[in-house]
């Protein structure tokens, strides 16, 4: 998240080209590193006979070309980075280091991924509870995305699983207690659409593709993310947001049948066409964890939320989480989404249909009202820090930054369920993770 901040404040830098006693070519430049990190690039560097380039991920378990777990089981932690080099070509390399002693490392491998970016980086027990297996996902320019799984065994890098996927996630959900699985979303190459599941998995101490799941054939045009919960039973499930077309969303359950031993599509008690049920038309709203609780919700439009008085009604809309896999079902949280500042808030149940939101006197935010518009409950606002009036500053808290701007709020009418703290804790800027 702070990577992903500091990017847009960059920007906004350079957009404008407003000083703050720094030059761009000092914010551009790379941190120095220090300690461990820094005897890992000297390892590499005199390995290569030269200076490598680190390369970050976009995403993943880790947000930096350094990379540390047992990869071969032997008790002993080993480190993984992310380079390239001048004598290599563009495409990315990882290289696996042994520890020689103290702040001391020697590379032992290192293999050629299969484009110049890393979409993302991570490690899993994937063979057995005591190596851990390395993912890393590569996109080409031509917008392909592959997936591959390095296994190393204290004298080999080697690939295992290399695969084409749109979305990946990784959890255990065939119940082993001790390894994980990995579950990918296969492109949609064929006339009828339809997304196909992967599932990869432990068997008899060799990881590999188990079972594939076509689902929404004909319907669903693509996926959009997944993402795995805690559900019924403390099982884990999947949560599947899909491209119905160009402009909608709808979700898909998948939980795993240990009588059969296969994924299979869930349909929650009391929903009668769960995909119609979570059809969305803001379409960067995905399913998440949006209170905290470890199960993933599903955002849901609704149109009995309230009122929105214009212009409020262009970017404003009410939304029900809808968390479909726990053992009561249905478990929900209400609030209103903010698709200009991309943030949503929380609000108390008692709240819903019940309120009117319209703008604020300045235009830089809205105010949650009772139904008449007559009582004023609470403002949200969008500022620059450096435009405010100094005379009703104090009167408002910081929620959060979005970019170089600073999303606040203040309490006017006291409501109960409603205050700075549940504004605080209930406020999501969504898309950062």
């Amino acid at each position: 998240m702070r990577r992903k901040i500091a990017a847009l404040l960059l920007a906004g830098l350079l957009l404008t080209g407003c000083s703050t006693g720094t030059d761009v070519e000092t914010l551009l430049r790379a941190p120095q590193l220090s300690g461990e990190s820094a005897a890992l690039q000297k390892a590499l560097n005199s390995y290569l006979g030269g200076s490598a380039t680190l390369k970050y991920p976009a995403s993943g378990d880790f947000l930096s070309p350094f990379a540390f777990g047992d990869w071969d089981g032997d008790g002993t932690n080993e480190a993984a980075v992310l380079y390239t080099a001048d004598t290599t070509g563009s495409n990315v390399f990882l290289a696996v280091l042994e520890p020689t002693g103290e702040d001391s490392w020697q590379v032992s491998q290192t293999v050629e991924g299969l484009s110049s970016e890393v979409e993302t980086f991570s490690a899993a027990h994937l063979r057995d509870a005591t190596s851990q297996q390395i993912l890393a996902g590569y996109g080409s320019a031509q917008g392909d995305r592959y997936l591959v799984v390095y296994e190393y065994d204290g004298t080999t890098l080697s690939t295992i699983i290399s695969n084409r996927y749109s979305e990946m996630v990784l959890g255990d959900f065939t119940g082993k207690g001790d390894t994980q699985d990995l579950v990918l979303a296969l492109p949609t190459d064929t006339e009828f659409g339809g997304v196909t599941l992967q599932l990869l998995t432990n068997v008899d101490g060799e990881f590999r593709s188990y079972q594939t799941l076509n689902l929404g054939e004909g319907t669903y045009t693509g996926c959009a993310a997944l993402q795995a919960g805690k559900g019924r039973d403390d099982a884990m499930y999947l949560v599947m947001d899909v491209w119905t077309g160009t402009s909608s969303l709808a979700s898909d359950i998948i939980l795993y049948d240990g009588a059969t031993g296969f994924l299979q599509p869930y349909d929650p008690p009391g929903v009668t066409d769960l995909q119609h049920s979570t059809l969305r038309y803001h379409t960067e709203l995905l399913s998440r964890d949006i209170d905290g609780n470890g199960t993933v919700d599903i955002p849901v439009e609704i149109d009995d939320g309230g009122e929105l008085q214009n212009p409020m009604d262009k970017s404003l809309t009410f939304l029900q989480w809808m968390d479909y896999a726990t053992n009561s079902g249905g478990h929900s949280d209400f609030g209103v989404y903010d698709s200009k500042n991309n943030f949503y808030l929380s609000l108390p149940d008692t709240m819903r249909g019940k309120v009117l939101i319209r703008s604020n006197q300045s235009g830089t935010g809205w105010l949650v009202c009772d139904s008449e518009g007559t009582t004023v409950y609470c403002e949200m606002r969008v500022v620059d820090p450096s435009d405010q009036d100094p005379a009703t500053a104090s009167t408002y808290e910081r929620i959060a930054n979005i970019g170089s701007q600073q999303l606040q709020a203040r309490i006017v009418t006291p409501y109960y369920g409603l205050s700075i703290d549940t504004i605080t804790s209930g406020t999501v800027l969504l898309g950062l993770e």
